[in-house]
């Protein structure tokens, strides 16, 4: 888009695989800033069985792996980034975790973490009707806040955390 980069870029381009056989795509470097997101659109060499489900492109940075997504369409993907560096295609087939920390019917705390694409949602009842939950990203920790202090948490507790690939888990409990 007009006026995503600060002055003239010149890009380089390239293409690799990583020992585990994973396609790495390197467009420009990561100390390139860019001003304003980009447009980015890659056809994969390798032939991905239902890549809707559970494949994205992610930047890659060491071992580190950050979330980016991406639509498929006609056998190529697109993206947006504020970043420049190496982008690479993986599968997230694992859900993400739940630890409750405490369920009573004062309130309900868990730790959700999930280990690649990131958690994209959590939501939670009590006997079918919504319970507010707050989220802490630092130490991956929600609780419950409730409407009412007098009306405590009693009945069929369900939390169910989806991540940024699609996978779900739910954690229930009968709360006394």
């Amino acid at each position: 888009p007009l006026d995503a980069i600060y002055d003239t870029l010149y890009l380089n381009t390239d293409y690799s695989l990583d020992e585990a056989g994973n396609e790495i795509f390197t467009i420009g470097t990561r100390t390139v800033p860019l001003h304003r997101s980009i447009d980015v659109s890659i056809e994969p060499g390798q032939r991905y069985s239902k890549p809707e489900k559970g494949v994205a492109v992610y930047r890659a940075v060491g071992n580190q792996y950050t979330y980016l997504g991406g639509d498929w369409s006609n056998g190529r993907v697109h993206f947006s980034t504020r970043e420049l560096g190496e982008f690479i295609f993986l599968k997230d087939s694992i859900p993400p975790t739940i630890t409750p920390l405490s369920v009573a019917s004062q309130g309900a705390r868990f730790r959700i973490k999930d280990s690649l694409s990131g958690v994209a949602t959590y939501e939670a009842s009590i006997n079918g009707e919504w319970v507010m939950m707050f989220y802490d990203n630092k130490s991956n920790t929600i609780w419950s806040k409730l409407l009412d202090p007098a009306i405590p948490l009693k009945g069929n507790f369900e939390l169910t955390v989806t991540d940024n690939a699609g996978n779900q888990t739910k954690y229930s409990k009968k709360i006394l």
